[in-house]
């Protein structure tokens, strides 16, 4: 099962880099979803995992000291590499499952990513979270909420929830897509040990912010 999910996972990454030159077509029209980064409690020092074409990064740094985003796909990072030129932007290609933090963030950031990754990795992954952040410090994110299943076209059999991603040339690829709505991902993050602030926002868009419990 671990090969398979490893497969799956590197099935995702592969997907991600082809996508890259059609990926900032999702954001067109939506450039109201900025004013979320205004109403997150983002500050300091920021990682940003899973940063993509840096489509938020440069919202991210106008609040921040310094932001260290890390993508796994390098042609994602040439595309942020664009955005950030004269800004406090440090890019790391990395795995995120692969990766630790090297030092500690006053803010862990991550936009519609927490989807992708599947539940056998929920715990490690907010596990380095918690690694990466700071005495104090919040973890806050965006993502779709699981009313987009309904336009999904979800794979059965797999080694974790998994849909279709194809992409203008016909190629076919497939994604981890977990459905949260925002009740169910708080239970699931009180259940490692996080307190989560999580609300749905127009349509099927989920907007929180965590932070470790103590003891």
């Amino acid at each position: 099962m671990d090969d398979d999910l490893d497969a799956l996972l590197g099935e995702q990454i592969a997907y991600y880099r082809a996508r890259a030159p059609e990926y900032d077509e999702e954001y067109v029209g939506r450039a109201s979803w900025d004013r979320f980064i205004d109403e997150l409690p983002i500050t300091g020092d920021i990682l940003e995992l899973a940063c993509g074409t840096g489509r938020w990064t440069p919202l991210l740094a106008r609040r921040a000291r310094s932001v260290t985003a890390v993508d796994a796909a390098p042609e994602m990072l040439a595309l942020a590499g664009q955005r950030v030129r004269d800004l406090p932007v440090e890019l790391v290609a990395a795995d995120v499952f692969g990766w630790q933090p090297p030092r500690r963030y006053d803010t862990v950031f991550f936009a519609f990513w927490l989807s992708h990754v599947p539940p056998a990795r929920f715990a490690a992954f907010w596990s380095t979270v918690r690694a990466a952040l700071a005495p104090g410090g919040r973890a806050c994110f965006l993502d779709t909420s699981n009313r987009v299943r309904a336009v999904e076209t979800v794979l059965p059999g797999q080694p974790a929830p998994t849909v279709r991603r194809r992409l203008r040339d016909g190629s076919e690829y497939r994604a981890v897509k977990v459905f949260y709505g925002p009740a169910d991902l708080a239970a699931r993050l009180a259940a490692v040990g996080w307190s989560a602030s999580i609300r749905e926002v127009g349509v099927a868009l989920l907007v929180g912010a965590a932070h470790p419990r103590s003891g």
